[in-house]
């Protein structure tokens, strides 16, 4: 038992934090609690800090929604959330042993997009988006973009990033540089790229990849964070719609 909440099983683990299928013992209903490994001041303050974040993006269909958040001892927390019926990118792609369809990998991103847009606006930067970090439910048709341990709140020039995961990273967040929008559109930009079945290291495409879908990827992906496309002066999110019109003959699937 965590609080009133009766763990049914273990269904992942962070660098540090422990995720649980969970049941309220007095509702009957499901959730989804996820405790740091580590009983350290470090760790509680990066799940406290996911859970301030995610509690003021609380009204948006492709990010967890916060039920509450739970003390349990000295610098031991919980966060309590929505369950998701989905599995990641990363668990359905497995590192290029296979790929999604070419217009699922579209409105994949399309939800990421307008997941980060919705993040951006309410002045939450993610900082580590990656296939790990973004749920797939079919069912649904949408994704849910998950763990903001690594998250800012309005982020200033001093801003020094928490982590990152090198792979996913974007070239300021490797300098030390504070992350920004754009930051997120980098990584959007990589799990797209690998959702296409790509090499992420080398930054290269599958063969086949339709020329707009390679173009498209390579603007989220420029080294310079003032070149990519940003909310200001573009409609990543748009282009990304015009793309599917010319490639699939719909804006829409599923």
């Amino acid at each position: 038992m965590i609080g009133n909440y009766k763990i049914i099983k273990q269904i992942g683990e962070g660098g540090f934090s422990r995720i649980y299928q969970a049941e309220h013992v007095l509702l009957g209903e499901k959730a989804c609690l996820k405790q740091n490994k580590n009983s350290t001041p470090e760790d509680a303050e990066l799940l406290r800090n996911e859970a301030k974040l995610l509690w003021k993006l609380d009204d948006y269909h492709s990010i967890p929604s916060v039920k509450d958040f739970l003390e349990l001892g000295k610098n031991n927390c919980a966060i309590v959330m929505s369950l998701i019926d989905g599995k990641t990118l990363a668990d359905i792609v497995k590192d290029g042993s296979k790929h999604l369809a070419e217009e699922d990998a579209c409105w994949v991103t399309e939800r990421l997009l307008g997941a980060l847009h919705y993040c951006h606006y309410h002045g939450v930067v993610h900082s580590d988006v990656k296939p790990e970090n973004v749920f797939v439910e079919p069912q649904k048709h949408d994704i849910k973009l998950i763990d903001f341990g690594l998250g800012k709140y309005k982020p200033k020039s001093s801003t020094r990033p928490i982590g990152y995961t090198p792979r996913y990273a974007a070239p300021e967040l490797l300098q030390g540089k504070p992350p920004v929008p754009e930051t997120d559109l980098y990584g959007a930009g990589l799990v797209m790229l690998y959702a296409l079945g790509g090499d992420v290291e080398n930054k290269s495409f599958s063969n086949g990849t339709p020329k707009e879908l390679i173009e498209y990827c390579n603007k989220l992906l420029r080294y310079n964070p003032v070149d990519r496309p940003n909310w200001d002066n573009s409609n990543p999110i748009k282009e990304l719609s015009d793309i599917r019109h010319k490639l699939f003959g719909r804006r829409h699937s599923g």
